[in-house]
C-alpha cells in the first residue's frame, strides 16, 4: 500500500493568527506540504510553528494523515519539535511505538501503525519559526541523504512562511519576529550557562527557560537575559525533574 493516497489530502489549519492571516498561510504553504509527501513517498507532513516564546502557534498538514498530525500538535510539539528546536538538529526513528523517546506522541490513536519519523528544523528570518515533520508507516530508516533532502526541503517552507508573513502586512507579526531576532544570542547563552550549571541537555535548558517565562508571563528573551546577567532560575517543580527532558 502507498503511504499517500491522493484522494484524502485534507488540511483544516489550526489557526495560527487572525483567521485572515491563517487563510494566507494555508493557501502558501500547503501546496508545498502535499508536494512533500509525494516526493518523500511518506503518509503526512505536518508544520508546527511556535511563537517568540517557544509556545505552539499551530500546525498545516498535509497527506493521508493530514488531520491526524494537525491533532496531534501539541504531542509533537513536546515531543521531537522541541527537541529539534532545542538542539537545532534533525531528529528520527525507524519504531515510533517502541522508541520511548515520546510516549504521548506514539499513543495517538491516528497514529496507531505509524513507524517512522523525521523531524527537522524550520528556520524563519528572527531564528527558528518551527518544525517539519514527515511520518509514514513502514519501519524503514532513514538514510542520511533523504533526511539531508528533507532538511533543504524545509528552507524551501520556511521561505513561504516568511512570505505568508509578509503578504499579512501584519505589523505585529513583524515585530515579534524582529524581536526574536534580536534576542536569540542571549537565548543560546542562556541554555549553554543552564547546561552547564544544572547538568541538562538542550532540550532540558530550554524547557527550562520556557516554563520560567510562561510561569512569569514573560517573554522567554527577558528570563534568559535575566540568567545571562547572573540571576539564577526559580528551582523546578518536582514532577519536571526527569533529567532535563518536559514531561511526554
Amino acid at each position: 500500500m502507498e503511504d499517500y493516497e491522493d484522494g484524502q489530502e485534507q488540511a483544516l489549519p489550526v489557526p495560527i493568527a487572525p483567521p485572515t492571516g491563517g487563510e494566507v498561510l494555508e493557501a502558501i504553504v500547503r501546496p508545498a506540504l502535499v508536494a512533500a509527501t509525494r516526493l518523500f513517498l511518506v503518509a503526512g507532513v505536518v508544520l508546527v510553528l511556535v511563537d517568540e516564546t517557544g509556545e505552539l502557534r499551530g500546525a498545516v498538514a498535509a497527506g493521508d494523515l493530514a488531520q491526524v498530525l494537525e491533532d496531534a500538535a501539541p504531542q509533537l510539539w513536546s515531543g521531537p519539535s522541541l527537541e529539534v528546536l532545542a538542539s537545532g538538529a534533525a531528529v528520527r526513528t525507524s519504531s515510533l511505538p517502541t522508541d520511548g523517546r515520546w510516549p504521548a506522541l506514539a499513543r495517538q490513536p491516528g497514529l496507531a501503525g505509524v513507524n517512522s519519523l523525521l523531524c527537522v528544523p524550520v528556520e524563519g528570518s528572527a531564528g527558528p519559526a518551527g518544525t517539519l515533520t514527515a511520518v509514514r508507516r513502514p519501519d524503514r530508516p532513514w538514510p542520511a541523504q533523504e533526511a539531508e533532502s528533507l532538511v533543504t526541503y524545509a528552507g524551501v517552507v520556511a521561505s513561504l512562511v516568511r512570505a505568508a508573513a509578509e503578504s499579512q502586512s501584519n505589523a505585529q507579526l513583524i515585530d515579534q519576529l524582529e524581536h526574536a531576532l534580536h534576542h536569540r544570542v542571549v537565548i543560546e547563552q542562556a541554555k549553554g550557562i543552564l547546561m552547564e550549571r544544572e547538568q541538562l541537555d538542550p532540550a532540558g535548558a530550554f524547557d527550562r527557560l520556557r516554563k520560567a517565562a510562561r510561569a512569569g508571563r514573560r517573554r522567554v528573551s527577558e528570563v534568559a537575559a535575566e540568567v545571562v546577567a547572573g540571576h539564577p532560575l526559580p528551582p523546578p517543580a518536582a514532577s519536571n525533574s526527569n533529567g532535563g527532558h518536559p514531561p511526554a
